[in-house]
């Protein structure tokens, strides 16, 4: 719980504390200006009004140099313990921002988090070993409704919000691909319209997916072609691989199966459709320092897996 300072507390300038402190310790004006490198004029006018402000003295003035009174040394050890207080304060802060820690959920859906996952794990727990991270699987649309509602921290997903609440960070802008059974696919692309029309398994509205592909559809004035409505990616892969229809998905969902020769992909072409794949945090849970570092590791785990080609 936040507090608020009372109006009926007072609360000197840190600078006039520490000017204290250093004439207690040098026992004198002059050697105490010497230190702090003021003119001793500055320096007595600070303490005045300190002594003016607390409304009793601090100091015996003696012939050669001053002594601490009773007041000053309870003042003296309060300000010791202040400015270990806040020594220690900005140690904290400066280790906490060097050395994240707490609990981060990240959500992702299948395909993109095959990729993340295993190696972001592995250099969470080697660079920030004081974060746990926690993993949760789920579609655009199902991490979209977490990500608002604070369930999670993180979310890898298409099509982010477009909220002043949420900030977003594009990972890799995907092509959209005509996909098939081995040799089903007899050309080196497929227009659009040639794709549209082909039998096709697709997930239902109102899937980001489906509606992307169906609002290039209205812009190119076709209608696609679907014999197949399907929740979910593993699914709608199998029927393609059984040869129920084909399909319209990114290159990096279905690499896998690419590399495994059950599955056949070609580009589709006027237009191309572009499916950007983003990083989205929440505004308010990106002010933690442990859900940076794990946004900062998607993002450099991402631009290693484009350069190196990872992701066809």
């Amino acid at each position: 719980m936040s507090q608020k300072f009372q109006g009926q507390d007072w609360f000197p300038e840190m600078r006039a504390l520490r000017y204290f402190v250093c004439v207690a310790e040098e026992q004198s004006f002059s050697k105490a200006a010497g230190r702090l490198r003021i003119a001793q004029p500055a320096l007595s006018r600070q303490i005045a009004g300190l002594e003016r402000d607390l409304g009793i003295p601090l100091f015996d003035r003696l012939p050669r140099g001053v002594e601490l009174t009773e007041a000053g040394e309870i003042l003296l050890q309060h300000a010791y313990s202040v400015f270990s207080q806040l020594s220690q304060a900005f140690r904290d802060t400066t280790n906490h921002s060097q050395h994240p820690k707490g609990i981060v959920v990240l959500g992702t859906p299948p395909t993109p988090g095959e990729f993340i996952l295993p190696e972001l794990v592995t250099r969470t727990r080697e660079r920030f070993p004081e974060i746990e991270l926690r993993l949760v699987e789920g579609f655009s649309r199902e991490l979209e409704k977490a990500l608002i509602s604070g369930d999670i921290a993180i979310a890898v997903m298409h099509d982010p919000p477009r909220r002043s609440d949420i900030y977003s960070e594009v990972l890799i802008s995907e092509q959209l691909n005509l996909i098939g059974s081995p040799d089903a696919l007899t050309r080196e692309s497929y227009t659009f319209a040639e794709a549209a029309a082909m039998p096709l398994v697709m997930p239902p509205r109102p899937n980001y997916l489906r509606l992307i592909v169906d609002r290039v559809a209205d812009e190119q004035g076709v209608s696609l072609n679907v014999v197949q409505r399907v929740e979910g990616v593993w699914h709608l892969k199998a029927l393609v691989r059984h040869g129920t229809g084909f399909t319209l998905l990114t290159s990096g969902a279905v690499a896998v199966e690419k590399h495994q020769g059950t599955l056949d992909v070609r580009p589709i072409t006027d237009p191309e459709v572009t499916w950007p794949l983003c990083v989205a945090t929440s505004r308010e849970q990106r002010r933690k320092g442990a859900v940076r570092a794990i946004e900062g590791l998607i993002v450099e785990i991402m631009r290693e897996v484009r350069e190196e080609g990872g992701w066809k």
